[in-house]
């Protein structure tokens, strides 16, 4: 009776034990099933291809003139994406003369885009987009773990890529900017989770779905951030390829990334951050450069 009395103590203590550790899970650590999705798929021939670029505008603050696109649309042309992350950007607000940013450079380069509004900002809107050659089949815009800080989001937008056999979804992203990287780290994580569909999406089988995050991060490869978002996704990177992005003039940091979802494999065949040259003065059209990567699917 004793020894069996001992044994419920015992297991009752393990409960106990278990209900307080539970307690301080954040309570997405265990992931729902996946059914159906996007099939894993190698490719030995006619593999689809990209080329992606992340592009932070600066609301085009570098041009003398804040209404004058001129050196932004010629920027815009010379990278010549299929699909460009664009961080910075101002929606109507009094600071940009109540210009539509993103649909005047889209326009003008007769692309498709969606905005991403992280807030209301003088009179109007201040967020990131994405500008695709190709069709825009949704997109969604999430909010991240900001704190008390400015509030960051994350722009998911899924592409009709031709030669895709799955339409591809881009994350576009803009992190805080402050020296100490907690929240970055975050959002970072926040990011993760989302792509894993272990936080809320519209997109229904995300975890499987063919991914590429890309925007201004705010944090060089060797800070925390980037460290984590390294456990579920791939940086592009090109052996040689210096990946410094700003400030556009002197580049002396790459804060400015391209990653692909470790779900899928891909062979980067070019990696370009463009400097100011006699052909383009770079510097005259943001505080950034942009990173500019041709990749080809070779596992889906």
């Amino acid at each position: 009776m004793k020894r069996r009395f001992a044994l419920t103590i015992a297991a009752l203590a393990c409960l106990v034990a278990h209900v307080q550790a539970s307690d301080k899970l954040a309570g997405n650590e265990i992931l729902a099933v996946q059914k159906g999705g996007v099939p894993d798929k190698v490719y030995t021939q006619h593999k689809p291809a990209l080329r992606i670029a992340t592009y932070n505008i600066g609301k085009n603050e570098a041009s003398d003139n804040i209404t004058d696109f001129t050196a932004l649309n010629s920027a815009i042309k010379k990278i010549n994406a299929d699909i460009i992350a664009i961080p910075e950007v101002d929606n109507k607000t009094q600071r940009s003369q109540k210009i539509d940013q993103l649909k005047t450079i889209a326009d003008a380069n007769k692309m498709h885009y969606v905005f991403g509004k992280a807030l209301d900002f003088d009179d109007g809107e201040y967020g990131l987009g994405l500008l695709s050659k190709y069709k825009i089949l949704h997109s969604q815009v999430v909010k991240l773990p900001s704190g008390n800080a400015e509030q960051r989001v994350a722009l998911l937008v899924q592409v009709e890529v031709p030669g895709f056999d799955s339409a591809p979804i881009i994350m576009v992203t803009h992190l805080d900017w402050q020296k100490d990287p907690t929240i970055r780290t975050e959002q970072a994580r926040y990011l993760l989770d989302l792509s894993i569909g272990d936080a809320p999406s519209d997109f229904k089988d995300i975890a499987s779905a063919i991914k590429i995050l890309a925007g201004d991060f705010n944090s060089t490869r060797e800070e925390q951030p980037v460290k984590e978002i390294g456990y579920f996704f791939n940086e592009v990177s090109k052996p040689g390829t210096d990946t410094r992005s700003w400030p556009a003039v002197n580049p002396a940091i790459d804060i400015d990334h391209i990653f692909t979802f470790k779900g899928q494999k891909w062979d980067t065949k070019k990696l370009e951050i463009p400097h100011n040259s006699p052909e383009f003065n770079w510097s005259a059209a943001s505080d950034h450069l942009p990173v500019i990567a041709e990749i080809e699917l070779t596992e889906q």
